[in-house]
């Protein structure tokens, strides 16, 4: 039985028919009117920045996120309190600032937080190869611990990125070492008696020729989200996917649809604890394009420096206002 609201239906064709001239001011102000997912915190954790990869706790109140330098050659790693209904000013977590790191995934509990970075294995050399690492704590108000690198086997010669776990502790993440379906894959690693077991390739029914670059997993680990890219017949360059295990079993990936996807990039996928809340990023925009005023210096900068100027930005929208389909 499909899970589909007939209002959603309609909603979702109007944003389809929106779409289709991406190069029209006019359409551009309609996609945006019709995009159903809320940015955010505007101006505060939704910046001219590039943001992506936000997790949330379980209390709602701390949520931690990437920032990346505009030619994305660094990243590094942000949170921010919740006071009230406001979000505080973003801070650079205590564990971050040196490295690129970035990535981050908190696990459902909010005491473990996985990321990856280039910071050095042993010594001081750089790691040209992203690995994936983590911090604890014993609860949210406690500080976090000194980062520990994820053991070999889980981490390569080559790059692990996007972890992502559920409430068991099993491990989901990409890497482009050798032997995969594509150019990145997605990888899955069971935790048991206190320790992650060899990761093994999810099958193709998730993986293909086409770049799995980002993942995330609901806390009971039953939907799989992932970011594809330049996959033909999706509605941008970057989309997000999902498939549902079933008796043991991933189903055919598909897309999650036009209601989050755009004619841009959408990407980082990832599920709130209680897993009823997509967070995820896009770098929809307003287009720059003016027919009513002419810009001036001043007003050109503003826009650049506006959440809207076609960066990442953070999005989050109640998986229960998606199509998914969760039964046979």
């Amino acid at each position: 039985m499909k899970k589909i609201i007939l209002l959603l239906f309609l909603m979702t064709s109007i944003y389809v028919i929106s779409q289709k001239a991406p190069n029209s001011h006019i359409e551009k102000k309609e996609a945006l009117a019709s995009y159903l997912p809320q940015m955010v915190a505007p101006n505060i954790i939704s910046t001219a920045a590039f943001e992506g990869h936000a997790s949330i706790t379980p209390s709602g109140k701390e949520l931690y996120f990437a920032i990346y330098s505009n030619d994305h050659s660094y990243c590094t790693i942000a949170h921010a309190i919740k006071k009230g209904e406001h979000w505080s000013t973003p801070q650079i977590a205590p564990f971050s600032g040196n490295y690129s790191d970035g990535s981050p995934a908190l696990s459902p509990d909010g005491n473990k937080l996985f990321f990856s970075s280039n910071r050095p294995i042993k010594g001081t050399t750089i790691n040209t190869n992203a690995d994936l690492w983590f911090v604890e704590r014993v609860h949210e108000n406690s500080d976090w611990s000194k980062p520990k690198r994820l053991p070999d086997g889980i981490n390569s010669s080559y790059t692990e990125f996007s972890p992502t776990v559920d409430y068991q502790g099993n491990l989901y993440f990409c890497s482009n070492r050798p032997n995969g379906y594509g150019d990145m894959d997605i990888y899955y690693a069971t935790f048991s008696n206190h320790q992650y077991q060899t990761p093994i390739l999810l099958p193709k029914t998730i993986n293909s020729k086409y770049h799995e670059g980002n993942v995330g997993v609901n806390p009971d680990g039953t939907i799989l989200f992932m970011m594809i890219q330049h996959k033909p017949g999706d509605y941008g360059y970057d989309d997000i996917h999902y498939s549902i295990k079933r008796h043991g079993l991933w189903t055919q990936s598909k897309n999650i649809g036009p209601i989050v996807n755009t004619a841009t990039y959408d990407f980082s996928p990832k599920i709130s604890p209680n897993g009823k809340t997509l967070f995820f990023s896009s770098r929809i925009h307003n287009g720059f394009i003016k027919t009513d005023t002419i810009y001036t210096y001043q007003t050109f900068q503003h826009r650049l420096d506006s959440p809207l100027n076609g960066f990442g930005n953070i999005y989050q929208i109640a998986l229960e206002n998606l199509p998914i389909e969760t039964e046979e």
